[in-house]
C-alpha cells in the first residue's frame, strides 16, 4: 500500500481542526504509534477516541487496529536484518510453536497476495508467456534461485526458458542478446538488487517486454515492467517467506498447461519416456 505518512500528508486539506492536530501528532510519532492503544493516542494527542476512529477511516482503514497493524508492518520493512532479528528475540517467548507461527504468516502472505493481484493482470502475464519466443528469468541472491525454479517449471511445460547468469557475463551483456520477441521475467525481493533493476530498465528501453515478481507495487523494478505480480514475503525473521511466490509460479504454469494441451501432452510423453531410464523411479 501507499506509504501511510504520504497518505496523511495528501489528505491535509480535508481535515478538520482537531484532525489536523491528530495528523501532526501521528506524523511526529509514527514509530511509537504501534505501541499505543487508541486510548493512549487520544490522551497524548488531546482528542477523543471517536475522533481517532473517524480519522483512520478517512485514511482508508477499517479502524484503529487495522491502521496500527499496517503501520507496524510498514515499519518492520524499514528495519535492517539485524534489527529485525533483535526485535524477534525480544518476543521469542511468543514462539512456543514456531511451526504454527511460521505457517500462519505464510497463509497471511498467500491471502494478501491473492488480493493484491488482479485476475486481468495475471491473464496478461499468461498471454506474454504463451507468445514469447524465448523466456529469460533473472534475479540476484534468493531471487536468482526463484528464477531458476521458474525457468525449470516452464521447461516442463514446453516453453523455451532460460536463467540469466548472476555471475559472468554481467546482466547488461546478456540483455543485449535479447530481442522484442523474447520475454524477461525479473524476480526482485528484499534485499533489492540494483543490478536487477538496471537490467530491467535496459530491457525496457530496448522494447523487450518485462514482467516482474516483487513484494510491493512501489518496488522500483515495477517502473520498468509491463506487468507486475505481487507476492508478500513477510516472515518471522529477516529472511523472505517463499510460500506466496511458489503459489504464483505454480498458478502460472498451471494456466499455461490448461491452455496448450497438445504441445504439453506431446512434451510430457517425451519426458515420461526419459524417466523410464533406470536412473529414475516414479
Amino acid at each position: 500500500m501507499k506509504n501511510i505518512e504520504q497518505i496523511i500528508i495528501d489528505k491535509l486539506p480535508e481535515y478538520s481542526k482537531s484532525q489536523k492536530v491528530l495528523a501532526n501528532y501521528i506524523l511526529e510519532n509514527l514509530k511509537t504509534i504501534p505501541l499505543l492503544s487508541v486510548n493512549n493516542v487520544a490522551q497524548k494527542a488531546g482528542v477523543s477516541t471517536a475522533s481517532i476512529v473517524r480519522f483512520v477511516r478517512l485514511l482508508g482503514f477499517q479502524g484503529y487496529l487495522d491502521f496500527r497493524s499496517q503501520l507496524t508492518d510498514l515499519l518492520k520493512e524499514q528495519l535492517s536484518p539485524l534489527e529485525r532479528y533483535k526485535k524477534t528475540l525480544t518476543q521469542k517467548d511468543q514462539f512456543q510453536n514456531s511451526l504454527e507461527k511460521v505457517s500462519q504468516k505464510a497463509i497471511q502472505n498467500i491471502k494478501a497476495s491473492i488480493e493484491l493481484n488482479e485476475l486481468s493482470e495475471f491473464k496478461h502475464v499468461v498471454n506474454h508467456l504463451q507468445r514469447a519466443k524465448n523466456i529469460f528469468c533473472m534475479g540476484m541472491g534468493i531471487s536468482h534461485y526463484l528464477a531458476e525454479i521458474f525457468a525449470y517449471l516452464l521447461k516442463l511445460y514446453m516453453k523455451k526458458a532460460f536463467t540469466l547468469s548472476s555471475d559472468s557475463p554481467s546482466f547488461p551483456e546478456q540483455i543485449i542478446l535479447l530481442n522484442k520477441k523474447d520475454l524477461l521475467l525479473v524476480f526482485n525481493f528484499p534485499p533489492y538488487s540494483r543490478a536487477t533493476v538496471e537490467a530491467a530498465e535496459q530491457a525496457y528501453k530496448k522494447g523487450i517486454p518485462v514482467i516482474s515478481f516483487t513484494d510491493k507495487r512501489t518496488s522500483l523494478v515495477t517502473e520498468f515492467s509491463e506487468h507486475s505480480l505481487i507476492a508478500k514475503t513477510d516472515n518471522i525473521l529477516f529472511t523472505n517467506s517463499l510460500g506466496a511466490i511458489s503459489i504464483l509460479m505454480n498458478a502460472l504454469v498451471t494456466e499455461l498447461a490448461l491452455t496448450a494441451e497438445k504441445p504439453v501432452i506431446e512434451g510430457l510423453q517425451k519426458i515420461e519416456d526419459f524417466y523410464n531410464d533406470k536412473r529414475y523411479f516414479i
